[in-house]
This record gives C-alpha cells, sequence and structure tokens, in this order.
C-alpha cells in the first residue's frame, strides 16, 4: 500500500516528465521511463528480488496506474 512518500516521490517523478514534455514527445519519455525501470531492476538485491517477481511487480503497478488515469479521464471533461 502506497504512502505519502510514495505519493511524493511518483508526483516529482510526473513533474520532471511534464517539464521536458514540449521536448521528448510521451512515447520517448515512457522509453526513457522504462529503461530506467530496468536499471531499477538491475540494482535490486537479488538475493529478495528474483528477475521473476520484479517483472510481477512491474506488471501491476503498470496496470494499476493505467486504471488510475483512465478512471480519470472518465470524469474528466475534454478541452473541446
Amino acid at each position: 500500500m502506497p504512502g505519502p512518500e510514495h505519493h511524493a516521490l511518483r508526483n516529482e517523478l510526473l513533474n520532471v516528465a511534464r517539464r521536458y514534455g514540449d521536448k521528448i514527445n510521451a512515447e520517448e519519455i515512457l522509453a526513457i521511463v522504462a529503461h530506467l525501470c530496468g536499471q531499477l531492476v538491475a540494482l535490486q538485491d537479488q538475493r529478495t528480488m528474483t528477475t521473476e517477481r520484479a517483472m510481477q511487480l512491474i506488471g501491476k503497478n503498470i496496470e494499476q496506474g493505467n486504471a488510475e488515469v483512465i478512471a480519470l479521464m472518465k470524469v474528466t471533461k475534454g478541452n473541446g
């Protein structure tokens, strides 16, 4: 369960991505964040975090983040 520090870090990372949004397109930002994610997997303690467990953790959190944005978009009016 995410705590305040988890939300704070996520929000800071989103803010950094937004600052580059006019210079780097969304697909490129996604690739960069995925690359970083791969590096973070490599930095895990291999005695406690297997590659399989890391991939499950990543997949679960991708699904959760995707669901949160979809739910938000359903209640948000567009710019049109």
